[in-house]
């Protein structure tokens, strides 16, 4: 029912949403590491491979 009204899964949903957050947050004077634990990824790494997945490039570049 929740895919068919989102068309996300729970787990992807709740993904999306952390990482339009991350892009917001990644305006602000904020290093990676503080982005991640803001949207609630203890690794900056593996936010980092999360976001590029998500939107096609690393946040660091995106933060450019």
């Amino acid at each position: 029912l929740f895919r068919q009204r989102t068309g996300y899964s729970p787990m992807q949903f709740l993904m999306k949403i952390r990482m339009e957050r991350a892009k917001q947050l990644l305006h602000q004077p904020l290093t990676i590491q503080q982005v991640a634990s803001s949207v609630g990824f203890s690794d900056p790494l593996y936010f980092s491979k999360q976001f590029k997945k998500w939107f096609g490039i690393p946040p660091s570049k995106y933060k450019k």
